[in-house]
């Protein structure tokens, strides 16, 4: 499981916030074959997914389905991308993957179905059910980082729909951490992880590792800021980190 501690600068005094895991969390057993799958679902409004963020959205999102071996699927997640990303001049920072992104910009929507065994937060809590938006952050180092540490830096964090109806704005990191909280019953923010785009697999795919980690990898529209220029910026994003089905709190 992934784990991420990050420091941040806000109005001059250190906070300090944890993440230590990318949701959804799938429970499995350990002789349970690890199999996923997607498919494409068109965007469309609804009383919980507003037009005003319809609109911001590609007009085809994913569907993520957990595949038993009697054939049946059962449905994880729905990620729907940005139509267009804002981004700004790329990072010096080695460490961090997609430092041509802006940190607060809109990223996608992230739709947790009904949710039983998966979709949990680092200390087990369950998450609602509903839409979250997914935004754009980093994770700075800390005073203990090492140059031979490479743990994650890039991240997406979730806000309830209800927190943030305004997709075209791009968040101060602070007020995103502080809205990221409401995605959590114990207030933590939530953050799903961003890693390397694997060269070798051809775009969209959906990739699960040995231990049933699954990335989805897709091509976004990145915007520059200035509105001038646009581009595509390949993008991985973990939706499924598997858990051992007896782990305790």
């Amino acid at each position: 499981m992934l784990k991420l501690m990050i420091r941040m600068l806000s109005c001059g005094a250190l906070s300090v916030v944890l993440f230590l895991n990318a949701v959804p969390l799938l429970a499995q057993s350990d002789d349970e074959p690890v199999s996923y799958s997607m498919q494409r679902v068109k965007t469309r409004a609804s009383s919980n997914l507003p037009v005003v963020l319809v609109n911001q959205l590609e007009p085809l999102g994913y569907r993520v389905f957990r595949k038993s071996e009697d054939g049946d699927k059962k449905l994880v997640c729905e990620i729907f991308w940005a139509k267009s990303i804002r981004t700004e001049t790329a990072s010096v920072d080695n460490d961090v993957v997609y430092g041509k992104l802006k940190q607060g910009s809109l990223i996608g929507v992230v739709h947790f179905l009904i949710v039983q065994k998966y979709v949990r937060d680092y200390r087990s809590q369950i998450l609602n059910p509903g839409y979250y938006t997914m935004r754009y952050a980093v994770m700075p180092k800390s005073g203990t980082w090492s140059g031979k540490q490479k743990e994650p830096r890039d991240f997406v964090l979730l806000t309830p729909l209800r927190a943030d109806r305004n997709p075209a704005a791009t968040l101060p990191v602070p007020e995103l951490i502080h809205r990221s909280r409401l995605a959590s019953p114990i207030h933590h923010p939530v953050a799903m992880s961003l890693v390397e785009v694997d060269p070798d697999e051809k775009l969209p795919s959906l990739i699960t590792d040995d231990e049933g980690t699954s990335t989805l990898q897709v091509n976004l529209a990145g915007a520059m800021a200035e509105g001038k220029s646009k581009e595509f910026e390949p993008l991985a994003l973990v939706v499924i980190t598997a858990i051992p089905e007896d782990l305790g709190d």
